[in-house]
């Protein structure tokens, strides 16, 4: 969704993975999410099983999200909010936002003192 890189903030006051709405919307459209009369995109819950990973690459390394952890069972599976560019907030970023979603699937060490992030997978 980013060629040639986006901005990212690791953030553990929010719960959603939020991106600019352009490259949410080409995430969605990637999912064959459909619009909702409230603006939502929504997913058939049978198929979150067989939906892809997005993978954030960080210095290099990748760490896939699984749809199983994306996409939320509200009603029926919720992809996200079209005018949000995330799921749960009325701002728009031109950066992402990895929260809780993406907080629960790896370990995360906060280097103030280097002012640096280190990451690993949950086990």
């Amino acid at each position: 969704a980013c060629p040639g890189g986006c901005q990212a903030i690791v953030d553990t006051g929010t719960s959603p993975l939020i991106g600019p709405p352009d490259r949410v919307l080409d995430i969605l459209k990637s999912i064959n999410a459909q619009i909702t009369s409230t603006g939502e995109y929504i997913v058939s819950c049978d198929d979150v099983q067989s939906l892809p990973d997005i993978v954030f690459t960080i210095n290099g390394v990748a760490y896939p999200v699984p749809a199983s952890a994306y996409i939320r069972r509200v009603r029926g599976c919720l992809g996200a909010d079209r005018q949000r560019g995330g799921t749960d907030t009325s701002t728009i970023f031109s950066h992402w936002v990895l929260g809780d979603v993406f907080l629960r699937l790896y370990f995360t060490v906060f280097d103030r003192a280097n002012n640096r992030i280190g990451l690993a997978p949950v086990v």
